[in-house]
């Protein structure tokens, strides 16, 4: 009678322990962290923290620009990030709030969802990439002024999206929509990858924004005019 209470009591031990077990592990393989957001105080936090999805669960109207130094992915979840007072600052030293998002010190920021980054009309961009970042763009809807998403130094794949701006650039022309700092381009360290996207305006394989005949789509890819258009552009695989 003893052995076969004995016997018992190891058999729950041990269920109970193959039962822990077999939590640790499906947390570890069960997808990524995801931290869903609704103010941009609870945007900020979350940046501030690890998870590595952030999904918005309502519009956010952003008071200060968004900035990311950390690899995440940004869930926009059809939501809209804009904002309603002017961010632009290139006066005081070392701010560089240039964009309504800004990517920096070796960030790593993936946009998906399908929401729509919405820049003050006649203010900033919608999204920059500096320090060395990295941008990669699955979809959405990108509004800026001048620029849509601009690069000083970094690099930014654009697999699809559609991109405007509201204010033209100094020459009264959509040149600028995509755009780099000039020496980084140069040097090759300010870099577009263009691989799919909708852009009004503005052909990314053909354009004046880093001289004549400026190709930001890479190899394999091709920009045609969109169906019922003049000049919009649609970027796709090569057939």
């Amino acid at each position: 009678m003893q052995q076969t209470k004995s016997k018992s009591i190891f058999m729950t031990v041990m269920a109970s322990v193959l039962l822990f077990a077999a939590m640790l592990l499906l947390t570890a393989c069960g997808g990524p962290t995801t931290t869903e957001v609704s103010t941009y105080d609870e945007l900020q936090q979350a940046l501030a923290g690890d998870s590595e999805v952030i999904k918005l669960t309502d519009d956010i109207v952003v008071e200060d620009v968004i900035t990311v130094t950390r690899e995440v992915t940004l869930d926009l979840n059809g939501k809209t990030l804009s904002n309603e007072t002017a961010l632009w600052d290139d006066q005081t030293p070392g701010a560089n709030k240039w964009s309504v998002i800004s990517v920096r010190e070796g960030g790593n920021l993936t946009i998906t969802g399908n929401g729509t980054i919405h820049a003050l009309e006649n203010d900033c961009y919608a999204v920059d990439v500096m320090d060395a970042g990295k941008l990669v763009i699955e979809n959405g809807t990108f509004i800026g002024n001048v620029s849509s998403v601009y690069i000083d130094e970094g690099t930014v794949e654009i697999k699809g999206g559609e991109y405007s701006i509201q204010q033209l650039s100094p020459q009264n022309d959509y040149r600028f929509t995509l755009n780099c700092n000039d020496t980084n381009y140069k040097a090759q360290t300010a870099v577009f990858i263009v691989t799919g996207g909708t852009f009004e305006h503005f052909d990314p394989a053909n354009n004046l924004a880093e001289g004549t005949s400026t190709n930001f789509v890479a190899d394999g890819y091709v920009s045609q005019v969109a169906e019922g258009t003049t000049d919009t552009y649609v970027v796709t695989k090569a057939k």
